[in-house]
């Protein structure tokens, strides 16, 4: 699995993201709510009656008159509407309000893709790292398993005391606890990449080296500018705020009055005393001004939700300028372990060479050839352990740019066919 199809799977199959991506159908839906008040409004009614004996009134004229109230059998049918025609505002601000939360809904899921492939990266390497940290360890077992067998062959041949057999033997044994300790850490860095990708947590992980080429800016005003104007957390904050002052302006058109159209039609079933039909057609008015205590006390919660937001940019526009400023150090160190895993590879090749020269003239032991080539073995994997160490400082750079989803997820999507 490389780098890329690796993102390409955790964004697809992520629970996490699934659950973000689910909150802005939730927030989409909370749009259209918000415009339902400004629609008109239909109600149907209908009743049926069974009674006896009918009601009837006897009028006393010459001749006297019957007439009924009731029938035995009856039924109604009514239709209502009522159609808003003002309403201070109210239904503005609540779309403006639920708009805003989609807004913020989107840039959670940016964020949340973000740090997902964030540490997706960092899983990612630490496997490639934790391998090659037991390649390392496995090396420098099979050089203390040398020095062990030479010693061992020294010991009886009278050359060697008992203390430096146990010296061997007691590094022998280090040596092994530092491999089955290399393999666990090995494993756990597998498991914790399959948790990141939803996978079974025992699956084997087989993975392809990754290198990650990523530019920033050198200037250091440049960097928290860039981060600043793409980091996805800023417009979730200012989408917040954007739906809190709307919020506001929801609260105090609360306290306005309102106008509807409003008309009805009846049918039902006609008695000498009520006709078939009846219609009307008229204005309807209302006027909360028992609710202004409530609508005032959402305005000042709203209120104080804006200057909370407020204070939370200013202090997270804080924290990125410190991230941008962290993630440059942590990259001119990774350099210069680099620079230092290449001259000790260097030296540890010239080593192995001279050391295998000699061998061959007869002027060193095995033990020492073997030293030789342990060393430059681990040498090897320290200098891979470098590169993924800074292919992780590069990704800790473009989190704090805000500029992994670009790195990253438009050639992982390539990657897939989407």
């Amino acid at each position: 699995m490389a780098l890329p199809e690796a993102v390409a799977w955790a964004v697809d199959h992520n629970p996490k993201l699934a659950a973000t991506t689910a909150r802005i159908e939730q927030a989409q839906a909370r749009v259209s709510l918000a415009r339902v008040p400004a629609q008109p409004a239909f109600k149907l009614s209908g009743s049926g009656r069974l009674q006896n004996p009918a009601q009837q009134i006897t009028i006393p004229i010459e001749p006297p008159r019957t007439i009924n109230i009731t029938r035995s059998v009856s039924a109604a049918v009514s239709l209502g509407v009522v159609w808003p025609l003002w309403d201070g505002g109210r239904i503005e601000a609540a779309t403006g309000a639920a708009r805003a939360q989609v807004d913020a809904a989107e840039a959670d899921l940016q964020q949340a893709t973000e740090q997902l492939i964030y540490e997706v990266g960092l899983a990612y390497f630490r496997v490639l790292s934790s391998k090659s940290a037991l390649a390392e360890t496995q090396a420098g077992l099979t050089t203390a398993e040398e020095n062990l067998r030479t010693t061992r062959a020294r010991h009886e041949a009278k050359a060697a005391t008992g203390a430096e057999v146990t010296q061997a033997e007691a590094a022998q044994r280090r040596a092994e606890q530092m491999v089955a300790a290399a393999g666990n850490a090995a494993t756990d860095a597998e498991q914790a990449l399959n948790a990141l990708l939803a996978r079974p947590l025992g699956e084997p992980v087989t993975l392809a080296e990754a290198a990650v080429d990523f530019e920033c800016p050198a200037n250091p005003a440049d960097a928290q500018a860039v981060a600043l104007a793409v980091r996805p957390e800023l417009p979730a904050l200012a989408s917040r705020q954007e739906a809190a002052r709307k919020a506001i302006a929801q609260a105090r058109a609360e306290r306005q009055p309102g106008v509807a159209a409003v008309a009805g039609a009846a049918l039902q079933t006609p008695t000498a005393m009520m006709s078939a039909h009846s219609e009307y057609v008229g204005l309807g008015f209302e006027w909360p001004i028992l609710n202004h205590p409530a609508s005032h006390a959402a305005e000042r919660q709203a209120q104080a939700t804006v200057e909370e937001i407020a204070s939370l940019r200013s202090d997270l526009e804080s924290v990125i300028a410190l991230q941008v400023s962290e993630s440059a150090r942590r990259l001119a160190d990774a350099g210069e372990a680099i620079a230092a895993a290449d001259e000790a590879l260097r030296a540890a090749t010239d080593a192995a060479g001279q050391a295998q020269a000699a061998y061959g003239a007869g002027t060193i032991t095995r033990q020492q050839l073997t030293a030789a080539q342990g060393a430059l073995r681990q040498a090897r994997e320290k200098r891979a352990q470098a590169g993924f160490a800074l292919n992780a400082a590069k990704f800790s750079r473009a989190r704090a740019l805000g500029l992994l989803r670009s790195l990253v997820l438009i050639p992982a999507q390539e990657v897939t066919g989407q």
